[in-house]
């Protein structure tokens, strides 16, 4: 196969002519430049490559060209007219980017009229009609491929079997069930919520389907009591921790909690610690909340107060903020003041940054203080709630 030709068909594929079909209506390449990525250069090489596209140029003059100067003997551009594309690639026996860019274009488009719920419907094939006319004129077209028909394929495919999921799931099992492969949805999971959220206009990830990489549950140590339609559950008679499910908040008709107070704690390890002692404390863990935490904290009396319980780095102080904003109410921090440490790590810009943010919230003017030691100190000081060290029996614990 003419190593000349096949770098020439490499040099238009790469172009903006190329790519799009839209630019001017002939390819040229600086002879040079050409050779020179055809590595035929010098000797026999460059002999043959003259050779090849002399012939080429005289047998099929509707489609190529070269341009010379008066001496006839020299070359200084490589033409391709507007029919050179299909006479170049069909030479090569190889598919034309216009082909190319015809057939992922046709590949997406077969999939607009998949089963998908009627909600979904429409966004759903204005999509793949949109990606569609994308690929045939070779708009970006991410995170579809440009270029690989196969992986579009895959990627289409799942997601026509993720918009009709029903059903609450761990991603290992729904990726099994959706790709044949407890891995794979993990893997495709940014280019599918990247779809998702073209489809939809806005945010959408795996959770909004029921896809989730934790059990929706809630890790608590308390007196509490659920009313459940089977009967009631009074968790308080237990030693340890228990996990309860959002399914069983939900179907609760009443819960019922006996404790002087509601601590949710950050960290599951002094969580723990701290439920070692059957206090009259409900306790909580939890980081930023999901779903099952905020419902149970949502059904609790509006009238027992609420503290938290985490570490005093900014990311610690924003679990605070987050869980006040997102339950709406009053939540006092335990423990939550700056502790100097010379040797702790320093602050990065993107911290203190995050710490102005903070000090300008006025739900948190009770740690404003701490906030400012921190930005003043430079470092996140002992921040850790395990540095506080074994904790006491009684509230407050330390």
């Amino acid at each position: 196969m003419s190593a000349i030709l096949k770098a020439l068909a490499a040099a238009y594929r790469d172009s903006q002519l190329g790519r799009t079909g839209a630019a001017a209506r002939q390819f040229g390449i600086d002879y040079k430049a050409l050779l020179k990525a055809a590595r035929s250069e010098d000797g026999e090489a460059l002999a043959t490559a003259e050779r090849e596209l002399r012939e080429a140029a005289k047998s099929f003059p509707a489609h190529i060209r070269l341009e010379t100067p008066r001496d006839n003997n020299l070359i200084y551009r490589v033409c391709l007219t507007e029919s050179g594309e299909a006479w170049l690639f069909a030479h090569l026996g190889e598919s034309s980017p216009t082909q190319r860019r015809l057939e992922i274009s046709q590949g997406i488009i077969a999939w607009a009229n998949e089963s998908v719920p009627a909600v979904w419907q429409e966004p759903w094939q204005a999509w793949c009609h949109d990606m569609a006319e994308r690929a045939r004129h070779g708009r970006t077209l991410a995170p579809l491929s440009r270029d690989d028909a196969a992986a579009n394929a895959e990627l289409l495919r799942v997601l026509v079997r993720l918009l009709n999921w029903r059903g609450e799931s761990l991603v290992r099992f729904a990726s099994c069930v959706l790709c044949g492969h407890s891995k794979r949805l993990g893997e495709l999971q940014d280019k599918l919520e990247a779809c998702l959220k073209q489809i939809s206009g806005k945010e959408t990830s795996l959770k909004d389907f029921g896809i989730l990489d934790h059990p929706r549950q809630v890790l608590l140590h308390g007196p509490l009591r659920l009313i459940l339609p089977a009967g009631p559950l009074d968790l308080g008679l237990l030693q340890g921790p228990v996990a309860l499910s959002e399914t069983d908040l939900q179907g609760a008709a009443d819960i019922i909690c006996s404790a002087s107070r509601c601590l949710t704690v950050e960290n599951e390890a002094t969580f723990r610690e701290l439920a070692k002692f059957k206090s009259d404390t409900l306790l909580v863990h939890t980081s930023y909340p999901g779903r099952a935490v905020r419902l149970l904290l949502s059904r609790l009396p509006v009238s027992l107060p609420l503290f938290h319980f985490g570490d005093t780095d900014p990311a610690g102080f924003e679990i605070l903020r987050d869980l006040q904003v997102k339950l709406d109410r009053a939540i006092a921090a335990l423990h939550m003041q700056f502790r100097a440490d010379p040797a702790s790590p320093l602050l990065t810009a993107k911290e203190r940054d995050q710490t102005q943010r903070l000090l300008a919230d006025p739900r948190l003017v009770d740690v404003h203080p701490s906030l400012r030691q921190m930005l003043e100190a430079g470092r996140k000081g002992r921040y850790e709630q395990e540095a506080l060290g074994p904790p006491a029996a009684i509230w407050p614990f330390y």
